[in-house]
């Protein structure tokens, strides 16, 4: 595995974090999140991808990832039968998305845009490009959270033994720490992780348009399926969606997850930062320098009112940005507008 293609510290760097899980660094004194990165592990290479490998399809009766048989089926943990049609959108949704897609195309740089709006309540949901296929950086590392969640709620393994990993891979989008939750998802083979992570999201949830090839920033560690990790902003919602429901977890690893979803870095924070302070964010992103242009992404659930009853979910994705963080200023007008419209339908 080459690690230093990625980062030269990348082997350092994991060590400092393990040594602050085991109390020799400085921590968040609440869940034992070290203060500063310890890693700046890139999310893919900053190179043109190779050709993608021709595999072929494996009968169900055989194995698909090493060490694994094709699912995973865990006692108490059901497979949804498949993603229900969203709820048709309001009219005033319709005309939000018209807004939306006006502001992209609109958009005074470069590059490519997508961005979904699903409405928590009713399950209306409305995208503009949400059906595109876009590269998904470390935001793919929210699916191995929820695995490695789904093995907690199973009985496989404490929470205490993903805790910190989990917490880290959030604060700081530290791909280190999120490859830390393939191998355990996997026994300690990461591509079986990343195996179990494909199936979650294929037959569990139903993200059909969402591929899942390695960890993000270790290419090397590969299924052998494509070249890149895909999503869509629409399959990016339907996983939100699910969550935000308890159809992925229990009530109360769904709580704990959408709570610690919270706990990003504030230099992470930059699209959610038009926000006002009653809104909560639990969100998860991923930015990567690529041999295109720039990659930017985060995914949120957005929580308001009393008790925070009320909720909507966001995917914002962008590829080819020739300037670092130009796609910023797009980012928080589509977060903005889409604040205005749930704030005034829901007072």
């Amino acid at each position: 595995m080459r690690i230093g293609r990625w980062f030269g510290g990348a082997t350092s760097a994991t060590a400092l974090f393990l040594a602050a899980i085991l109390g020799s660094g400085p921590l968040d004194s609440r869940h034992g999140i070290a203060e500063e990165p310890v890693s700046e592990v890139l999310c893919a290479p900053d190179e043109p991808p190779p050709a993608p490998t021709v595999t072929v399809a494996q009968t169900s009766s055989t194995p698909a990832y090493p060490g694994l048989p094709y699912r995973v089926v865990v006692p108490g943990l059901a497979y949804l039968t498949g993603s229900s049609p969203a709820a048709p959108p309001t009219e005033s949704l319709t005309d939000l998305q018209a807004e939306l897609a006006s502001a992209i195309a609109s958009a005074t740089t470069p590059g490519k845009f997508a961005f979904a709006v699903t409405d928590l309540q009713t399950g209306a949901h409305v995208s503009v490009n949400g059906a595109r296929s876009h590269r998904a950086a470390c935001v793919m590392n929210l699916f191995a959270i929820i695995a490695a969640l789904r093995d907690v709620q199973a009985g496989l393994f404490p929470l205490e033994d993903v805790d910190a990993l989990i917490r880290r891979t959030i604060y700081a989008s530290d791909a280190v720490t999120g490859r830390a939750l393939y191998e355990k998802l996997g026994g300690g083979d990461v591509v079986a992780g990343v195996g179990r992570v494909r199936d979650l999201q294929r037959e569990v949830i139903g993200m059909r348009s969402t591929s899942l090839d390695h960890p993000p920033a270790f290419p090397d560690e590969s299924l052998g399926l494509s070249a890149d990790n895909l999503i869509t902003a629409d399959d990016a919602n339907l996983a939100l969606s699910a969550l935000y429901h308890g159809q992925l977890l229990n009530e109360d690893l769904t709580a704990w997850l959408i709570d610690a979803m919270v706990g990003v870095k504030p230099g992470l924070n930059y699209l959610t930062a038009a926000l006002p302070a009653e809104a909560t964010v639990s969100h998860k992103n991923g930015f990567v320098p690529l041999w295109d242009g720039y990659v930017d992404n985060d995914v949120a659930i957005v929580r308001f009112g009393p008790d925070r009853q009320y909720a909507y979910a966001v995917s914002f994705f962008s590829e080819q940005v020739p300037v670092q963080y130009a796609d910023i200023p797009l980012a928080q007008l589509l977060v903005r507008m889409t604040w205005e419209h749930f704030s005034a339908a829901y007072r």
